[in-house]
Formats: structure tokens, sequence, C-alpha cells
């Protein structure tokens, strides 16, 4: 039996943001000072895997760069976050997203303006069947096409639950959800799809593919989920917290669900902590990764937030557990 040494195994898009903070975001034909600059990492499934190694999950992230100054970015700032980087692809044409992300600091939300002209997708091919072998979980991103249905098809071949953040509206969507076992898409493309407004009613829609999970997350409005064709959609609200920077919140909700599934959480718990994960994210202090949250935190707030005799408190002795003893240990002892 091959040993599972990869809790979630990422592949999709690798994005260097460079956020500007305003007070108010303007209308047209206006001069706005700009608060503050700086540069973070960014892209769904690159900010998913720095929020799995953030938790203490032991994340891989695959993608096509070169050796440009973004990429070279991207690379350093992975590797200094604890992202295994063994399987990048080295292609001199390949480079990340560039995205320049406005900030209102009224609201804490954000205006993305991004350049994806030089990224180069990764293919089923450049996935080593060992790799897929040795990770619990296949996280991916669909943005815009091409649409990673071959990636899908070989993960789930191999036995290896795919996970994945659903943006992208086109036609090779319908293709990519036939092979998806756990959804998690926001809410604009649960409407898009299945023309509902209501969230019940668009996550009950998608929900009739028989899969693991079908969960539609909606920012501050929380989400929307359920684990069967037959179980109506449960909502799950957003912590209340004061929202500083929403910027990858998102991404750090895929990551941290695909992580509880890698760790064997119901999707009742999957759900709970990738939304604790979210709100932590967008209150943080910092900026880009700098806020993404640490398994501690989430523990401190669900003591805070889940009544006394709430039974999904028994999920935090599961996440500190989990950051203990090594999975292959439990594995062995279970």
């Amino acid at each position: 039996m091959i040993e599972k040494t990869c809790d979630v195994l990422g592949v999709g898009i690798a994005a260097v943001d460079d956020l500007l903070t305003v007070d108010k975001y303007p209308p047209a034909n206006v001069k706005v000072p700009v608060l503050a600059a700086t540069r973070h990492g960014g892209g769904p499934a690159c900010t998913a895997m720095a929020a799995v190694a953030a938790l203490g999950g032991r994340a891989v992230f695959v993608a096509r760069l070169g050796e440009d100054e973004l990429s070279l970015h991207i690379r350093r700032i992975l590797a200094a976050r604890g992202v295994n980087l063994s399987y990048m692809i080295s292609d001199p044409a390949g480079r990340p997203y560039h995205s320049r992300i406005v900030i209102d600091r009224s609201t804490g939300e954000r205006t993305i303006f991004y350049d994806n002209r030089f990224f180069e997708p990764i293919s089923a091919a450049d996935l080593p069947d060992g790799l897929l072998a040795a990770s619990r979980v296949l996280l991916l991103d669909f943005l815009c096409e091409p649409a990673p249905v071959d990636l899908a098809k070989k993960a789930r071949h191999a036995g290896v639950p795919v996970i994945i953040d659903m943006e992208g509206r086109s036609p090779h969507a319908v293709q990519l959800l036939e092979q998806v076992d756990h959804l998690v898409a926001p809410e604009e493309f649960a409407q898009w799809f299945t023309g509902e407004r209501d969230l019940f009613a668009a996550c009950a829609r998608l929900a009739k593919k028989n899969r693991a999970a079908t969960v539609v997350t909606a920012g501050a409005a929380g989400c929307w989920w359920t684990d069967s064709p037959d179980r109506p959609p449960t909502h799950l609200p957003a912590f209340p917290v004061e929202a500083v920077d929403t910027t990858g919140c998102g991404d750090t909700y895929h990551g941290a669900y695909a992580l509880a599934i890698a760790r064997g959480f119901c999707v009742p718990q999957a759900v709970l902590f990738a939304a604790a994960c979210g709100a932590l994210k967008a209150c943080g202090r910092g900026g880009g990764w700098d806020a993404l949250p640490t398994s501690r935190q989430v523990c401190e707030l669900l003591r805070q937030r889940l009544a006394a005799d709430d039974p999904m408190r028994e999920m935090i002795d599961k996440i500190e557990q989990a950051n203990v003893v090594p999975i292959e240990k439990k594995v062995a002892q279970s």
C-alpha cells in the first residue's frame, strides 16, 4: 500500500496579487490616493494550498512556471510557507496570473483585475501516477478554459476524491461537474448554472448529480450544502466577524474544506471548519497570506461560538489531534 504523504494535492492557478487599499472604491474619472500597497501570493488553488499548510496540513502544489520575476516570487513564498513544490513543472513560457486588486477599506470588499495571458495550464500527463497515489484528495480550480476534465478523470480513476473550486462559466463546466466528488462553488456560478436566484434552490439543483457533497458559498450570507440529492440543502450562517479584507476568503474556504475531507471529517464538519477558516481570513490582519488562519485560531473561534452542548464541538479535539499525531500513525492505530 502506497503511503499517503500528501493531504491535499492542488493543481490550478498561481497568481501574484498586487493589493491597493483605498478609503472607498471610486466611481469613474476621479483621482484617489492609495492608502497601502502590498504584494502577495494568490490564485484559487495556490492560495488554497497556502491555507492547507498554514492549518498544519501537507500540501503539494503543481503549476507550470518559468524563471521570470513573478514565477520566482510565487515559488519563493510558497516554499517559505511549507508547501511542497517538488512536482512543479518548469516551463520558460509559463507565468502566474498577475492580479491588481483594489480593496475598499470601508467595506473590506475588493475588485480584481487579472492578467492571465501567459499562464500555461497543467495537463493530466504532467501529474505522475505516484503523486496521485500518495495524495488523499485532489483540489482543482476552474476559472476559464481549458477545463481540467482530464485531470479530474485521472484522479478518480486512481481512487482519489476530487474537490473543485468551480467558477468558470462555459460548456465544459457540464463535463467537469460529472467528474467531481465534492463541488464547492460560489453563488455566482450556482445561479448561472442552474438559473435559480434563490441559493437553496440553486444548491438543490446542483446536487441532483449524486456526489459526496455540494456546497454553495455566499460570503457573509454563509453557505448552503447537502451530502445527498435526496437531502434538502442546509444553510450554515457565516461566522459574524468584522471584515478587513475579503481577498482569498473563498480560496481559504476551499483549502480548509479539502484538508478536512483529507483528514476524515464528515461533510457537516468540513463545511463548519471551512466556514470558520474563511471568517478568520476575512478579519485577519496583515493582508494576503499573512492573514491565513492557523488551526489554533480555528479551535479558539469554535470554542467561542459553539454552545457547550453542541455535538460539533467534538471537531475541536479532532483538529487538535490531527496536528499532533501524524496521519499515517493514526491510520495504523485505528
